[in-house]
Parts: structure tokens; C-alpha cells; sequence
């Protein structure tokens, strides 16, 4: 188990940092830099417009890391060889990506609560709207 978390941590390290330019593509939206959650490509890194769908509707953008990197060169916004001015190397800490999945895993368990609450609260108001109507009406039909 440590040594996943260990490697999982040195993969995380000296990352490189790429510049998210505007969808070349759509022209709308800002490319978004995403990791792969499928058995086949778990962890791995690629960069795509928002508007990108897997059936292949929407955008079209999208491009693996190396691939990112390559076209960012070919089109002029990082040098090639230096890997240009906005492309940078970060050594960044556990703490920082750490306190960054937790929330994310936090939030993604809050989201079904949320929502089953929010139906909670309706349902009582719905049933205290109805619970008055009761209460209010029955002295008009009496007179």
C-alpha cells in the first residue's frame, strides 16, 4: 500500500505545468487539462475543450498530454526545446494535490446528500402547504 501511495505521490511531482489557451477548434471555451479514470488509461493526462463529447459530438478538441505539448509547439505558444515561457516545471507537495483529491472526494459524497435533502425539504413543504389548506379552508365551506 505504500509504495502506490509512493508512486501515485512521484507521479504527482515535477509536473509539467502547460499554458490553457482558448478552444481552437469552437473558438468558445478554455481547453481544460483532465486525468483519465478508465482501466486502460488510469492517471493519464490529456487536454480537451469542455464541449468535447466521447461519442464524438461537440468540439473535437482533445489531445493526450505529449500531444497537447506538440501542438502548443507547432502553433507558437511554448518554444520548442525549452519547453517555452508558459510551460513550466512545478515541484509541488503532497499536501498541496492531497487537500485537492480529499476535497474533490468530499464533495462528490456531498452531492448525493444534498440532493436528498433538497427533496426532504420539499416534500415537508409541500406537505405543510397542503397541511394549511386544510386547516384554512374548512371555515369557508361552513358558512
Amino acid at each position: 500500500m505504500a509504495s502506490a501511495s509512493s508512486s501515485s505521490l512521484s507521479s504527482r511531482r515535477n509536473r509539467l505545468v502547460l499554458p490553457l489557451i482558448v478552444c481552437p477548434s469552437c473558438n468558445v471555451k478554455t481547453i481544460v487539462r483532465c486525468t483519465a479514470k478508465t482501466d486502460a488509461n488510469r492517471g493519464r493526462v490529456f487536454y480537451t475543450c469542455p464541449d468535447h463529447e466521447k461519442d464524438g459530438s461537440g468540439c473535437n478538441f482533445w489531445y493526450w498530454e505529449q500531444g497537447y505539448i506538440n501542438f502548443l509547439k507547432r502553433n507558437g505558444f511554448i518554444e520548442d526545446g525549452t519547453k517555452g515561457k508558459s510551460a513550466l516545471r512545478v515541484d509541488l507537495e503532497q499536501d498541496d494535490f492531497g487537500r485537492q483529491d480529499e476535497l474533490e472526494k468530499n464533495l462528490i459524497a456531498v452531492v448525493p446528500i444534498a440532493r436528498e435533502l433538497l427533496l426532504a425539504v420539499k416534500g415537508m413543504l409541500v406537505l405543510g402547504l397542503f397541511g394549511v389548506v386544510i386547516l384554512v379552508l374548512p371555515p369557508f365551506f361552513n358558512r
